[in-house]
């Protein structure tokens, strides 16, 4: 299927007389009475409650407020679970070391025990005492490993308390700066809120103020008009129209070919509606060039 298309001095021309006509609208207006009402967009701005900007700012800072708190926990356990670590392996050695001096008493008791045989003294009041020393040495030993594993754990408890007030001082530390950023950040959204509501007043005031210039300029324009009517009447009006209607459409006409101008203005019954008694006039000034 054919399609026809411009070229490019064909477009430049429509688009040359679609400004001429567009000029023609704009005299109309100019000499018309305007009672149109402008109404412009404004725009619309709610500022989000105390609580909303509260919740943002909260929101803002979770994952501050979350790491912050969660390094101090997980330092705090480290070193609880060191100690912890260290109570138990304390305990284990107390086991081994306990087991040991079981077993080395256990083998002097059982050679002492042999040599009393040997000397005809198993059933003496002697051997009985050894074996008893024996005995007692093992749970004197016993308790002193008691006595400094106790001390030791009752150190370790200590500083585990340590720990869990360094870890809430820590934490009341930190609630502070928390309060203080969080405040920090309210004030900073609440300041954007002030300039946002600031921008939208300013702009709602320039489009209260160009409507009231716009009507202004009408109420001036249709006075003004009303004024030229009164003192020279409405033919007079319509000629002044058309006149500078006429000075458009030569100023036009005048820069082509003089076969070209006039066949585009005979061509187009448009140009006589606009012209008016100024027709005639355009088109005997192009057959004179």
């Amino acid at each position: 299927m054919y399609t026809y298309k411009f070229t490019d001095e064909q477009s430049e021309k429509i688009k040359q007389q679609s400004n001429l006509f567009d000029e023609f609208k704009n005299v109309d207006k100019k000499y018309s009475f305007d009672n149109s009402n402008i109404s412009l967009e404004r725009k619309e701005y709610t500022a989000p409650s105390a609580e909303e900007v509260e919740a943002s700012a909260k929101e803002s800072l979770q994952s501050y407020l979350d790491e912050g708190k969660n390094d101090i926990l997980e330092e705090y356990t480290t070193k609880v679970n060191s100690i912890n670590s260290l109570q138990a392996t304390n305990k284990d050695n107390l086991n081994e070391q306990k087991a040991e001096l079981k077993n080395t008493y256990q083998e002097l008791k059982q050679n002492a025990s042999e040599d009393s045989i040997k000397r005809g003294l198993a059933r003496s009041s002697i051997i009985v005492n050894v074996l008893d020393a024996f005995d007692n040495g093992m749970l004197e030993d016993y308790a002193n490993l008691d006595k400094e594993y106790t001390k030791k754990f009752q150190e370790l408890e200590e500083e585990k308390s340590l720990l869990e007030s360094q870890k809430q001082n820590a934490l009341n530390s930190f609630d502070i700066s928390y309060a203080t950023k969080l405040n920090e950040k309210i004030d900073e959204i609440n300041k954007e809120i002030e300039e946002k509501e600031k921008e939208v007043l300013e702009y709602n005031n320039k489009i209260a103020e160009t409507e009231a210039e716009y009507k202004l300029n009408q109420q001036k324009q249709n006075q003004e008009l009303l004024d030229y009517i009164g003192k020279y009447g409405t033919t007079a009006l319509n000629r002044a129209k058309e006149n500078e209607k006429y000075n458009l459409a030569l100023s036009y006409f005048m820069s082509m070919d003089k076969d070209e101008a006039l066949a585009e203005l005979l061509n187009n019954d448009q140009f006589k509606t606009e012209l008016g008694n100024y027709y005639s006039q355009l088109e005997k000034t192009l057959r004179n060039r």
